[in-house]
């Protein structure tokens, strides 16, 4: 199932990086586009936690950890959509961005105890080459 989620966000935000180019052709600031993209996806994640009748109440340690996310999340945000933007191809930046693979694989082998081989090391390695070809294109 994994799989599927995850093909679906890869195509999911192929999309974003597409609009996003064309709005910055349009010029449209990153910053303007995020503040929009970020009040209609609030709008609908807010519609859909109260269609399946979630509640919201969390800890004030997991307020803490949604904090630093969302501070993360803009700074990664305004760079990612920027670069994407000022990129001659648009690929290139979401290659480089794309390092985070191997960064978040070896975060989470330390703090979650995640597996890893030498075949998904060899995967991790030859995706690194990958993005460092493209960024010397």
């Amino acid at each position: 199932m994994w799989i599927v989620l995850s093909i679906s966000a890869a195509l999911s935000f192929t999309g974003i990086f597409i609009v996003f180019k064309s709005l910055e052709l349009r010029g449209i600031p990153t910053v303007v586009s995020l503040a929009w993209v970020f009040l209609i996806a609030t709008l609908l994640y807010i519609g859909h936690v109260v269609a399946i009748k979630m509640p919201l109440r969390i800890s004030g340690s997991t307020i803490a950890l949604l904090g630093l996310a969302g501070v993360l999340s803009y700074v990664g945000n305004i760079f990612q959509f920027r670069a994407t933007a000022l990129a001659p191809n648009p690929g290139y930046a979401v290659a480089l961005i794309s390092m985070q693979a191997l960064l978040v694989t070896f975060a989470s082998i330390f703090l979650f105890g995640s597996d890893f081989s030498m075949i998904k090391g060899l995967g991790v390695f030859f995706c690194l080459c990958g993005v460092m070809l493209l960024s010397l294109a």
